[in-house]
């Protein structure tokens, strides 16, 4: 079996500046994704924005759980390399999009987006498909939260249940809905201009590639 020593490591570089962050109050601005900051050449805040948090200490706890569930999974069931690809996807295509949205703001949820599509696509067991989609179903469900209103919230709520529902009946669902669920979500939350269905759509794309190459490797030779 597996060891889940990625998801250890990355879990423990992203939470101390995570947790630190509270007490610094300085080490979040240094840190983010601020386009402007970049375009006058501090290019690697793309990649120090991926271990502080802009959501505050529930956002933070939210991010920090996920990453453990999300990354046990995906490195048990995909290995670290494919774990190590996905993150990156993810990452790479929500930061890419919070620069073209001059979007200021940090996380690491954009790079979990990587692991939920490759849990939601490449993995074998529903219950890991189940996981990756109902990450997306959350974000999902975030996404709407801030606007306030009753039915903002009661579309959350009524995302949130069908999240569980995704989870708790994970054996009788059909292997294609939780891509789909993925996609769905991906696709709304880029035309909202939010980087997280960049980044959804991005992981997907890395997924897939990573299924169609393994099974090209899969595949016994012929001999003529």
């Amino acid at each position: 079996m597996v060891k889940p020593i990625v998801t250890a490591s990355v879990l423990v570089v992203t939470a101390v500046p995570s947790v630190l962050q509270f007490f610094l109050p300085g080490l979040e601005p240094a840190l983010m994704r601020d386009p402007a900051a970049i375009r006058a050449g501090e290019w690697w805040r793309p990649a120090t924005s991926l271990v502080v948090q802009d959501s505050g200490v529930f956002g933070t706890l939210f991010n920090l759980a996920f990453l453990a569930v999300l990354g046990y999974l995906a490195e048990r069931s995909l290995g670290p390399a494919r774990w190590l690809i996905l993150y990156a996807a993810g990452a790479a295509a929500g930061q890419a999009a919070g620069y073209l949205f001059n979007d200021p703001g940090a996380g690491n949820s954009i790079a979990l987006c990587g692991l939920a599509a490759g849990l939601a696509i490449a993995c074998e067991g529903s219950l890991e498909r189940s996981v990756g989609a109902f990450y997306a179903v959350m974000l999902g469900a975030s996404a709407l939260a801030p606007s306030g209103g009753i039915w903002s919230w009661v579309v959350t709520v009524a995302l949130t249940a069908a999240g569980f529902q995704l989870v708790v009946r994970h054996e009788r669902l059909p292997v294609w809905l939780f891509p789909v669920v993925l996609a769905v979500v991906g696709v709304t939350l880029s035309a909202l201009a939010d980087l997280h269905g960049v980044a959804l759509l991005g992981g997907m794309i890395a997924a897939w590639a990573l299924t169609g190459k393994s099974r090209s490797t899969s595949q016994p030779t012929s001999l003529a």
